[in-house]
């Protein structure tokens, strides 16, 4: 019988294992907090960090937001920025994206302390997910799949692993976690010539591609697991993911559904980095990293 693994659940674990985190933080005088910074008005935008801090302040997080106009001047921002990673009140920040082009991304992720990168942005951290240093911050997608998969006891040792996506946000670094876990994966993406022969022996597929029914019936092997990362809309604006999921379910031992799967789960993986984040800073030597 397949199970339909539920992100809210994942969530609200997580959230109680922040609580118990914060109760030993703030026994210690300590507050974790979190800066929101965002350059100009993008519906999508508005719409994660409002998300963010609502989950952020209900778990008992302080909290800050800058915004700066689409316009804003290169050096105007990188400024500011660099003031705001300066603050030692702050402990994480989340930097929204996309950046506007002339606003040179390398630049920022040079300013930000890697243990404030709570997203896991900086190649510091990416580098900490290859060689699975246990400090690292991962970006929070790939890291709300395994938490997906710990909650529900899916252990990846000798799995074989198919990964749809390969961008440096997702699919890269996801593939490197669960390549930790002693899993054998292959990495695909919109262009690889015959995707079904690549899934259809997978005892675990993972698709972040952004693209509507990419992942079929055929693609998929019975009892296989099915995690779907995409986020897309229908021309009737329904929020779907990568799979066929009706297609598909019957044919798996575990799913995710879009929406209430891997994206419930984001901004309490944000906020769980936050304690990590908060935790590092205790010690001045890292602290003082860039």
């Amino acid at each position: 019988m397949t199970v339909v693994m539920d992100g809210k659940k994942v969530a609200a674990h997580l959230s109680e294992e922040i609580k118990n985190a914060l109760e030993v933080s703030e026994a210690h005088g300590i507050k974790p907090k979190v800066a929101f910074v965002r350059i100009g008005d993008l519906s999508d935008s508005i719409s994660y960090e409002n998300a963010a801090v609502k989950r952020f302040e209900k778990l008992g997080m302080d909290t800050a937001q800058f915004h700066f106009p689409e316009d804003v001047s290169t050096k105007v921002f990188l400024t500011k920025f660099r003031e705001i990673n300066e603050d030692y009140s702050i402990h994480g920040i989340l930097l929204l994206q996309p950046l506007p082009k002339h606003i040179p991304m390398k630049r920022v992720a040079e300013i930000m302390n890697s243990f404030k990168d709570i997203d896991g942005m900086k190649a510091s951290n990416l580098g900490k997910v290859l060689t699975n240093d246990p400090d690292r911050l991962e970006p929070c997608t790939p890291a709300a799949v395994m938490n997906m998969l710990d909650f529900y006891d899916i252990d990846l040792k000798g799995k074989n692993v198919t990964v749809v996506g390969a961008s440096a946000v997702v699919g890269k670094p996801l593939s490197l976690l669960m390549m930790n876990r002693e899993a054998t994966v292959t990495t695909c993406n919109l262009y690889t010539e015959n995707l079904v022969d690549k899934c259809k022996d997978a005892d675990v597929i993972v698709s972040a591609a952004g693209a509507i029914n990419l992942i079929d019936e055929e693609h998929v092997k019975e009892g296989a697991i099915v995690v779907d990362v995409g986020i897309n809309f229908t021309d009737e604006g329904k929020m779907v993911g990568d799979v066929n999921y009706e297609a598909v379910k019957d044919k798996t031992s575990f799913i995710t559904p879009v929406p209430g799967g891997i994206g419930a789960i984001t901004t309490t993986v944000l906020a769980y980095h936050l304690v990590k984040a908060t935790e590092h800073q205790k010690e001045p030597v890292l602290f003082l990293e860039k």
